[in-house]
């Protein structure tokens, strides 16, 4: 199996790989750094000013999500973050399976 690097973006730190197994068939994958946001929402979670003002200014902010974790969400549950209707049940994921990624202490 031959793995090659399609493209990397700087902005995201996402890395995209193209990979065949020599039969003619492949698979496309991404990783993602997600080093810098866990150490923010880490930061973020342990600021117990940061939501009180949040939600003193009309805004909320709950989690940070890597696009890799908005795209598994996609593909395993078929929620979408754009879709409004979606957003209660993509909030209780992550509170389930990432709450590394939560800026807040609960929601």
């Amino acid at each position: 199996m031959s793995k090659r690097l399609l493209d990397y973006d700087p902005l995201t730190k996402t890395t995209t790989w193209f990979e065949s197994n020599g039969t003619g068939k492949f698979h496309i994958s991404q990783q993602q750094d997600v080093s810098e946001i866990l150490k923010t929402t880490k930061r973020l979670a342990n600021d117990s000013s940061y939501k009180r003002e949040g939600i003193k200014s009309d805004w909320y902010h709950f989690a940070t999500v890597p696009n890799t974790v908005l795209h598994e969400i996609l593909v395993k549950y078929h929620l979408d973050w754009q879709n409004k209707d979606d957003l209660p049940k993509i909030e209780k994921i992550l509170q389930r399976d990432y709450k590394l990624l939560l800026t807040v202490d609960k929601i």
